[in-house]
């Protein structure tokens, strides 16, 4: 593709300098109508597994396209959900895939709203520049939305006015915010399918209000398991613990 893939302009030099938030919208609108087509326009439906920014690709126009369909799987009929082994790229895992190897349409909308919150904050899915503290985006921002703070995920560039004195409509961009949160919840059943949150970005369909969580995610030592089979909180976050199987709820 003429512009290479989403990864090379979020944590390059391109999108962060023009703060222009109406490329960043298309970029998500595409991949989202990208993966409504995978789930609803193919039967049986097509499940990627590999959502990120290095598998989105930019056309001559910065569209978005879809890209690397080597871990995909097709669904099954009359199966709410495959069982098979775990690939991927961490910090855009969805948990019980993680956890159990069970994939639905559900494990892409969790991948899908990493990538979201990449592409509105400039932060990556995993930051590991502190080894001792791995931080994820979807806990970083999640705390700051839960303290009111939604605006504080945006990326500085897009706050900022540009020459003329104009900004970047921020209540849009905080909905797109929040539709990142909302689909990558830690439970399967809170989260929206990929058509619901293509409709949410759109403004068809009110945000519902965003559930609470049993607490922060976090990697520990580069892996999604803690101790015991349980997640692991980031010691910068505090929250009850999850026990494996929640996430199913």
């Amino acid at each position: 593709m003429p512009n290479g893939s989403l990864n090379d302009h979020i944590f390059g030099s391109s999108m962060g300098a023009n703060g222009d938030s109406g490329r960043r919208k298309t970029i998500i609108l595409d991949v989202a109508k990208g993966l409504v087509y995978l789930h609803y326009g193919v039967k049986p439906a097509i499940y990627h597994r590999d959502i990120k920014s290095t598998n989105i690709l930019l056309d001559g126009e910065m569209r978005a396209r879809v890209a690397d369909f080597g871990l995909a799987r097709q669904s099954r009929e009359g199966q709410s959900h495959l069982t098979t082994r775990v690939a991927g790229t961490h910090g855009y895992l969805a948990p019980e895939y993680a956890l159990y190897g069970q994939l639905t349409e559900k494990s892409d909308v969790y991948s899908f709203g990493v990538l979201v919150l990449e592409i509105m904050s400039g932060r990556r899915a995993l930051d590991t520049s502190v080894a001792s503290n791995l931080v994820l985006v979807t806990d970083w921002a999640w705390t700051l939305i839960k303290g009111g703070r939604a605006g504080e995920v945006l990326d500085a560039a897009l706050t900022r006015n540009d020459g003329d004195g104009n900004s970047n409509p921020k209540g849009i961009m905080e909905r797109f915010v929040l539709v990142g949160v909302l689909c990558a919840h830690v439970m399967v059943a809170l989260r929206p399918t990929m058509m619901e949150a293509l409709k949410m970005l759109e403004g068809d369909i009110e945000l519902p209000v965003i559930p609470d969580r049993p607490m922060p995610l976090a990697l520990a030592h580069g892996s999604v398991f803690g101790e015991g089979n349980t997640f692991t909180a980031s010691p910068a976050l505090s929250g009850p613990r999850l026990n494996t199987g929640d996430v199913l709820r």
